[in-house]
């Protein structure tokens, strides 16, 4: 670099009145080729040397500087610098140095490339804002190249770095890196950031000469220390410290840690800092004893700094050196990976333990819906069918009347078989169309029919792996029972509207409240479907030939409703049982289940009584008075010469009844009946059709 790289003295005249400075407390801040900031302490009566001799105090590894270039020294005017000879000059603020001048705060110094920056207090961002600041129109285009380094010796404060050539391969001490990858080994088998600090402050005792040790991380007061970035660095609490002897741990100045902060993670090594209250903090006897310090941010990868080690040493000791802030940053990003992993793993371990609970909530659900509520004999016989059929893959015929539980079975049997990781898919065969229960079934392509926008699989591709229910199976057309067998006897099966063949596991379990055998020989049923599907038959009783299983079923729906309404009803009078037991239930289990409901939620008191609970008009038919009933009915009838009378035909009659009840009112019907409308009309255009067969 030569002078005519500046402007003349002329052009920027020295300052008429310069500040004095400050003899124990000025500073030069030097940036090289817009690389990292240096700073270098002036204190009385050392002077600093600048030059390309190793034994200056400031070492310039420049061809453009002289062996000794210039000098900064004290005098009775504060600050002064001086050229001393050297072959490019020595500038200020652009003017060539002739003679010793003064030095003021905020002084731009130009050396052989380099720019150094001269104040009398250190402020946050030095490194950043000087780098900017004096990277303008005064210096050379040799700063900006890379080759040009500096040295410092260890009189001075030293080094800004964010990363550590020792995790980059450029070390060649082979004791220095097989240390870190002890340490990188020893954080990576632990499982509590507790515990990786503790690591760390042994690592660094062990590696580093030095006097007191302090590690800082963010941390959330509900869940302990923690990884996560802070807002504001000097909120920072202190996790963990080390110190040797009597000596006590001190939080460096707020200002040095904003400034480290500030420089987007830059760690910093200083030395000659005794007495300086920018660098270091007053013991209890308001001395400043630290000779040297290293203060090294621990950064995650977007460069947010997570928290800080800081390091100090004392006299009578080796200061700090280059390699051992190496060392330090290595030490913290190795920290950094390690509080990464940790978190994650807490992360994981916390969603882990959330999921493990609501698969326990989730199961316990299940199992409410799985769970069959009764003591009678005709309950433990279907117990004991679920029991051997569930391990098998034999298909399953479920046969009951409407609201017994039919499909509370055949959850039982794919819950406990081997298919219970698979999905259970039921469909009711009788709530759709003909058409519309093929596209179900099988699916259908995109373009198969008006409406059909989109590829659309079926419940058998759905429950691939599972379990199929067909509920109401006595409903499907003769077409669609003969596609039912194909896929029954393992043949492939397409889609609506498609060609290309679909093969799937599934196991099919069929419910239905009708006489499929009496059905086959009318020819309204397949005989071959029907055979395929009666391999196991399951019959699940009305209530009412259970009724004693109807208060198990009452106290465990009071339970349900109380947990879910925060209700704390604690049961039924006995006058609330008895006339629970001698009602008839056509509706089944699924009407006990809405006249408990009902009653929960309209009562204020903690027990049930017997005017809680809304019955249909049938409550005043008890089993003992069934016969009577049917009689009664059938002498209305001109074919009424018999009193042998079925279930479904009982139950024709008990539906024209309620209905004659409620003037025709459906809706106020099913109420009282327990099902839902569209079921109701469904039951009595099947009743229509059987008539008049």
């Amino acid at each position: 670099m030569s002078s005519d790289s500046f402007r003349s003295e002329d052009s920027h005249p020295a300052p008429a009145h310069p500040a004095p400075g400050n003899r124990d407390g000025a500073y030069l801040v030097l940036q090289a080729a817009g690389r990292w900031s240096d700073v270098f302490r002036l204190s009385v009566p050392r002077e600093a040397v600048i030059g390309r001799a190793s034994s200056n105090q400031i070492v310039v590894r420049s061809d453009q500087a002289s062996r000794r270039h210039a000098r900064i020294f004290w005098s009775d005017s504060g600050w002064m610098i001086e050229d001393l000879g050297s072959r490019n000059g020595t500038f200020v603020g652009g003017n060539i140095v002739r003679e010793p001048r003064p030095l003021r705060s905020g002084d731009n110094i130009q050396i052989a490339g380099f720019a150094i920056y001269f104040t009398d207090r250190l402020g946050s961002g030095i490194g950043s804002s000087t780098g900017s600041h004096l990277g303008s129109n005064h210096l050379g285009k040799d700063q900006a190249t890379d080759q040009i380094t500096m040295e410092i010796d260890a009189d001075s404060i030293t080094d800004r770095r964010r990363h550590s050539d020792y995790l980059r391969g450029f070390s060649q001490q082979r004791a220095v890196t097989g240390s870190l990858l002890k340490l990188a080994f020893t954080l990576a088998q632990l499982t509590s950031i507790e515990d990786a600090v503790t690591t760390v402050l042994d690592a660094l005792k062990s590696q580093l000469q030095l006097d007191t040790a302090g590690i800082y991380l963010g941390n959330d007061a509900s869940v302990g220390v923690t990884a996560e970035p802070m807002a504001n660095i000097s909120d920072v609490p202190l996790v963990g410290t080390w110190q040797s002897g009597e000596r006590s741990y001190r939080r460096p100045p707020e200002s040095l840690v904003q400034n480290v902060a500030n420089e987007g993670g830059k760690a910093l090594l200083a030395r000659n800092v005794l007495g300086d209250n920018q660098l270091a903090s007053e013991n209890s006897r308001g001395e400043i004893e630290v000779e040297s310090i290293i203060l090294a941010p621990i950064c995650d990868h977007q460069d947010r700094v997570l928290g800080m080690i800081h390091l100090t040493t004392a006299g009578g000791i080796r200061p700090f050196d280059s390699d051992d802030l190496q060392w330090v940053v290595a030490a913290a990003e190795i920290l950094a990976e390690s509080l990464s992993r940790l978190a994650d793993h807490d992360r994981l371990a916390k969603s882990l333990r959330q999921n493990r609970h609501r698969a326990d909530v989730l199961q316990r659900q299940l199992s409410d819906k799985v769970r069959i509520i009764g003591k009678s004999d005709a309950i433990a016989e279907v117990t004991r069918k679920i029991g051997l059929a569930a391990p098998t893959a034999a298909t399953v015929l479920i046969r009951g009347e409407s609201g017994v539980g039919k499909e509370l079975v055949a959850a039982a049997l794919h819950h406990n078989s081997d298919r219970n990781e698979g999905p259970l898919i039921c469909l009711n065969c009788a709530a759709l169309s003909d058409s519309l229960l093929e596209s179900e079934l099988f699916g259908h392509e995109k373009g198969a029919f008006t409406g059909a926008t989109e590829r659309k699989r079926g419940k058998f591709e759905m429950a691939d792996g599972g379990t199929l229910m067909l509920d109401e199976i006595g409903e499907m057309n003769s077409e669609l029972q003969a596609k039912l067998l194909r896929v029954l006897e393992g043949h492939p099966f397409e889609r609506v509207g498609g060609h290309q063949p679909i093969r799937v596991d599934v196991r099919v379990v069929a419910a239905t409240n009708r006489d499929l055998q009496a059905m086959v020989g009318k020819g309204t049923f397949r005989q071959d479907l029907y055979y395929r599907l009666h391999v196991v038959e399951i019959y699940v009783p009305p209530l009412r030939a259970r009724q004693h299983d109807g208060l198990l079923l009452a106290k465990f729906f009071l339970d349900q409703f109380n947990q879910q309404m925060g209700r704390r009803i604690e049961g039924f009078t006995r006058s609330a049982q008895q006339k629970l037991l001698n009602y008839h239930w056509p509706g089944n289990i699924r009407e006990l289940r809405n006249v408990v409901e009902r009653a929960v939620v309209l009562n204020q008191k903690t027990v049930i009584d017997e005017n809680d609970l809304v019955l249909s008009p049938a409550e005043l038919v008890g089993p003992e008075r069934i016969d009577k009933l049917a009689n009664d009915k059938m002498a209305n009838q001109d074919d009424a010469a018999s009193i042998e009378i079925s279930l479904a035909k009982l139950e024709q009659q008990h539906i024209e009844r309620v209905l004659r009840y409620t003037d025709g009112n459906k809706s106020r019907a099913s109420a009282i009946l327990g099902i839902e409308r569209s079921t109701l009309d469904r039951k009595r255009k099947k009743y229509a059709a059987d008539d008049q067969d």
